[in-house]
């Protein structure tokens, strides 16, 4: 037999199903017509036509029922088939035909073919169908007692439904115990409409599906139609256990009928009895009316995202071993989900557990939750909620058992994180959806553990002050670390470090016990976070010593001892006006100068109170947040450089300053040494240099031989495209490289001594000058000379400070400047605030100056003004 053949045969064989098949090219539209049409009361005719869509639509104006017409364009339309059958198998609706003026109803049935490339389209009569359906319920109201069925649907009637009321009431004047119950009162929308609209027919039509759909959710429960669109449902037993799963099954089938304009409409209201305030059932049926009527008014105004249920004081009741199984699963699923929130929702009772992270940081109500997805709908963004909505309506609505979809939620301070949520549905034994579980990963962090120690790493550390400053909790932390650790590893290898970093962190977490939380930051830095109600800053010192001398005495290692030098730092956080970043930078600072300065002792940062009664980390934070809102608030000001024998501008140090409204202006020692060990420093660095360059390029209009002298910090120089930073503000400035001097200082030693040498050739070979700033205040000046070529040596003014009345000091003064002239080197006094000391430097071999006595640090119009050419 030819494929022609075999097709007329299947469509011969479908056609006694149906009374018209259509087979149409999902792609193009084209498609083959087979009627058995007793709808047309035509023979059996095969037809071709070139676009099903396009004929659907143009014929529907002709055949099809007025009140039908534009929901069965809508329904035939590619677009809406092609949406439909992603959720189901087969697409149905029922529509009016119109035939010589006589209404007869049809249902389509709508699927996709085999090949997944064409659709099928039966149509059949319903006729006979619907006069069947109709006699049958005739013979259920003859074969039930007539006085308490509803003739219509066959269920039981407002007397049935008076009876059982006075039955409940009866025990409750009684003081009887009865059995736990909820009501449900829906109401079927629409009826008055197709009354009018058609005949009642069609209003029965829609109250008997109605009532189809009630019953099949609540298999265990009497159901009485009260009035003419109106059900009440009696939950007790299994469905009263389950009420609030099925409820949310009748919730989503209505939404699901609202959306595909198919199927009956119904606003609904659940109420449950409680014994401890409720004497009337009237009470719980009033209840239950005012939320059915509730939910009435969302569906007009298309609000159908929420149900109507009563949960009292806010919770639900939940069976203890329930409850402990749910707790039992969650800290399973918790050790296999480390870097990610986890959630567990039991949902016979949408009831759900949540990890106390997310719940700290998103600003959660509990752990515990009551219909926990309504809850954390408040926290998706605005664009991203109907994604959201759409994959939990999937979920609770059993068209998939499981979900894998990003959005950004919005945390208690009011931003958001992106986070992808993954999560699957755990079904019963029997078959039936029992938990929904998964997890939450945040993308703003990373996973919570450091691979090599154990400890919670920096992700960890700064999520958890977050949530200590949002839920305005006072805490202690200390940053600990290891100096000279890269001696070990090259003495012993690697893998000897990392056993070393290993018991180093295992001893913080014995010893920190259950009184705080310790933290791997990165390197060798650790982290102790600490209740302000476990220790006090003395005792954390007293800690801290003992843990030194168990360090330095009796740390061994494969039997063999290991000195290790530890350094740190201290804050205490009791102002939450800052943020973790802050935070870390004040802690940083404190580390750094217990590494440098205090030979190890541990060091407490001064969060002092200014005259406003501000915390120094309060101001920090804001100084730090003026960085990423444009650099408001930051300014620069200029104090000349003169000639030593002309006194003539030569040049100018640019200066940074910070100021706003409600802080007045902050002294840069209290932010600077903080934000130069604070990687956003390096743009802060690049302003300076830009606004600097800017303002110099003025100056050398009216001083054609200006040098501008901007300050490096030697956390810049450490960036691997500094020198290009420079070259690049440099060309965007349009100013002369010879006409910049750009400062360091002698801690710059604490970088790679090759590093800084290429950086200090590279940059003077494109003509920068490049001054040492600040000589004699380290240990190290001597020895930074020798290494690296200077354009100017600029000789602290603590060493000039007393040459007035020290002669010690004039001849340091004198040998100094003789041993930077012999580098070839330009020389710089600094700190000059009288004649005298002017006087006094001119005999010795210095070059230019600069102080107070010439000018305190100025905006540029005034120094302008003050200076001659």
């Amino acid at each position: 037999m030819n494929k022609q053949g075999i097709f007329d045969n299947i469509a011969e064989s479908l056609a006694r199903s149906y009374d018209i098949i259509y087979y149409i090219n999902a792609e193009n539209g084209n498609y083959t017509r087979f009627t058995s049409a007793k709808i047309y009361g035509d023979d059996h005719v095969k037809e071709d036509g070139k676009n099903f869509f396009s004929d659907a639509q143009r014929n529907a104006e002709k055949i099809i029922a007025p009140k039908d017409i534009e929901r069965v364009k809508f329904k035939l339309k590619k677009e809406s088939i092609i949406s439909a059958l992603e959720i189901k198998k087969l697409y149905t609706f029922d529509y009016t035909l119109l035939i010589d003026g006589e209404p007869r109803f049809a249902r389509a049935t709508v699927s996709w073919a085999r090949d997944k490339l064409h659709l099928i389209i039966g149509v059949e009569d319903t006729v006979e169908e619907i006069r069947r359906e109709n006699a049958l319920t005739n013979v259920l109201s003859l074969a039930n007692e007539v006085t308490r069925r509803d003739e219509l649907t066959g269920i039981k009637n407002k007397t049935a439904f008076d009876e059982l009321a006075k039955a409940i009431q009866e025990n409750i004047n009684n003081g009887l115990v009865y059995l736990p119950f909820a009501l449900i009162v829906c109401d079927v929308s629409g009826i008055t409409q197709l009354n009018e609209n058609f005949s009642s027919s069609a209003g029965d039509e829609q109250i008997i599906a109605a009532c189809k759909l009630i019953c099949n959710i609540f298999t265990h429960s009497p159901v009485f139609r009260i009035d003419g669109d109106k059900f009440a449902v009696l939950l007790r037993g299994i469905d009263y256990e389950n009420r609030n799963a099925l409820f949310e099954d009748l919730h989503e089938q209505v939404v699901d009928n609202i959306k595909c304009k198919d199927g009956p409409v119904l606003a609904a209201g659940m109420a449950v009895f409680n014994s401890d305030e409720d004497n009337s059932f009237t009470s719980v049926f009033e209840r239950a009316e005012n939320l059915m009527y509730k939910d009435k008014k969302a569906i007009k105004s298309g609000e159908t995202g929420k149900s109507s249920i009563e949960y009292i004081n806010g919770d639900v009741s939940i069976p203890l071993d329930r409850k402990e199984k749910l707790d039992r699963l969650f800290n399973a699923f918790s050790i296999f989900a480390e870097g990610t929130y986890v959630y567990l929702c039991d949902m016979r009772y949408d009831y759900s557990r949540w990890s106390k992270k997310a719940v700290d940081l998103f600003g959660l109500p509990s752990e515990y939750m009551v219909n926990a997805a309504k809850i954390w709908d408040s926290h998706i963004h605005p664009e991203d909620v109907n994604t959201y909505r759409d994959g939990i309506e999937a979920i609770f609505s059993g068209k998939t058992n499981s979900h894998d979809m990003q959005y950004r939620a919005r945390k208690i301070n009011g931003e958001y994180d992106v986070c992808t949520c993954r999560g699957t549905v755990m079904y019963s034994p029997k078959g039936i959806p029992e938990y929904f579980c998964g997890t939450i990963r945040n993308h703003s962090v990373q996973g919570y553990i450091d691979a090599l120690s154990g400890l919670q790493n920096q992700y960890g550390f700064f999520e958890d002050i977050e949530a200590k400053i949002l839920k305005t909790e006072p805490f202690k932390v200390v940053m600990l670390g290891l100096t000279k650790f890269s001696e070990i590893n090259e003495v012993y290898g690697y893998h000897f470090g990392n056993l070393v970093l290993q018991k180093y962190a295992r001893y913080l977490y014995e010893a920190v016990g259950n009184y705080g939380t310790v933290y791997r930051l990165d390197g060798t830095k650790f982290a102790v976070m600490i209740p302000n109600s476990n220790y006090t800053v003395e005792n954390i010192k007293s800690k801290y010593s003992t843990m030194c001398h168990y360090f330095r005495n009796e740390f061994f290692i494969d039997n063999e001892l290991i000195i290790l030098d530890t350094s740190a730092g201290l804050l205490s956080v009791d102002n939450f006006n800052i943020d973790p970043q802050t935070v870390y930078a004040c802690l940083n600072y404190a580390y750094g100068e217990s590494k440098l300065r205090r030979q190890g002792d541990i060091v407490e940062f001064g969060n002092r109170i200014n005259e406003d009664k501000k915390h120094r980390t309060e101001v920090l934070h804001v100084i730090r947040s003026s960085i990423m809102q444009d650099f408001h608030g930051f300014f620069l000001l200029y104090q000349p450089v003169v000639d030593a024998l002309t006194e003539k501008v030569i040049g100018a140090e640019a200066l940074l300053r910070w100021k706003n409204d409600e802080y007045g202006m902050v002294p840069p020692d209290s932010f600077i040494p903080v934000l130069e060990k604070d990687p956003i420093f390096f743009e802060l660095g690049q302003w300076i240099l830009r606004t600097a360059l800017i303002g110099a390029k003025k100056l050398r209009e009216k001083y054609p031989n200006f040098i501008i002298n901007v300050n490096l910090s030697y956390n810049q120089l450490e960036k691997p495209n500094f020198v290009d930073m420079v070259l690049e503000t440099l060309a965007d400035a349009d100013y002369p490289p010879e006409a910049l001097c750009l400062e360091i200082t002698e801690r710059c030693r604490l970088l790679d001594m090759d590093l800084l040498k290429n950086i200090v050739v590279n940059l003077r070979g494109r003509g920068i000058k490049i001054a040492l700033d600040d000589f004699g205040t380290g240990f190290s000046s001597i020895n930074i000379v020798k290494s690296l070529p200077f354009d100017v040596i600029k000789i602290d003014r603590s060493l000039v400070m007393k040459i007035e009345e020290n002669p010690q000091d004039r001849q340091l003064i004198a040998a100094i400047a003789n041993m930077i002239r012999s580098y070839s080197t330009n020389v710089c006094a600094e700190g000059i605030e009288t004649a005298a000391m002017r006087d006094i430097l001119l005999n010795y071999e210095v070059d230019c100056l600069q102080g107070y006595y010439y000018s305190k640090p100025i905006p540029i119009e005034d120094f302008l003004n003050k200076f001659d050419a």
